[in-house]
C-alpha cells in the first residue's frame, strides 16, 4: 500500500499504542535520515479495533492479504512483497520469525500442512 499499512497485532505485556509508537518512531527516523528530511511522516493517529472472535480474525487476515490485489497493486496475493502471506506458506521465509503464523493456522487445522492449504484457499479466493 502506498499510503498506509495494515497490521494485526496481539496485545501482550505491552499495550498496542506503545508498540505502534516504537515502530513508527523508528521508521520515521530511518526514512528521514535516508531521504535527508525532517519532520512528521504520518498524518493521523493509528486506528485500532478489538478482534475477539475467531471468525473475525480469519476475515481480517483475508482482508489484509487481499488488500493489495483489490487496490490493483498486484494480481495475486502472493505477489505483494510486503505481505506476511509468504510466512504462512514457507517456514524459511525471511520474515517468519516476526510473524506468529501458528495462531491463525491453528484456526484452520491442527495439522500444519492442512492448515496452510486451507489458509491459502481462504486468503486467495475473492
Amino acid at each position: 500500500m502506498d499510503n498506509h499499512i495494515q497490521l494485526m497485532l496481539s496485545e501482550g505485556t505491552e499495550v498496542v499504542s506503545r508498540v505502534l509508537k516504537r515502530i513508527t518512531v523508528s521508521y520515521v527516523y530511518y526514512f528521514n535520515k535516508k531521504y535527508k528530511r525532517v519532520g512528521h511522516l504520518f498524518q493521523d493517529r493509528f486506528k485500532s479495533e478489538a478482534v475477539e472472535q475467531d471468525s473475525y480474525v480469519l476475515s481480517l487476515a483475508r482482508y489484509i492479504h487481499q488488500n493489495p490485489v483489490k487496490a490493483g497493486i498486484v494480481e495475486k496475493v502472493a505477489d505483494y512483497k510486503w505481505s506476511s502471506y509468504g510466512c504462512y506458506l514457507n517456514d524459511n521465509n525471511y520474515f517468519t520469525k516476526m510473524v506468529d503464523t501458528d495462531t491463525i493456522l491453528g484456526l484452520f487445522s491442527e495439522d500444519k500442512k492442512a492448515a496452510v492449504k486451507k489458509f491459502s484457499r481462504h486468503c486467495c479466493c475473492m
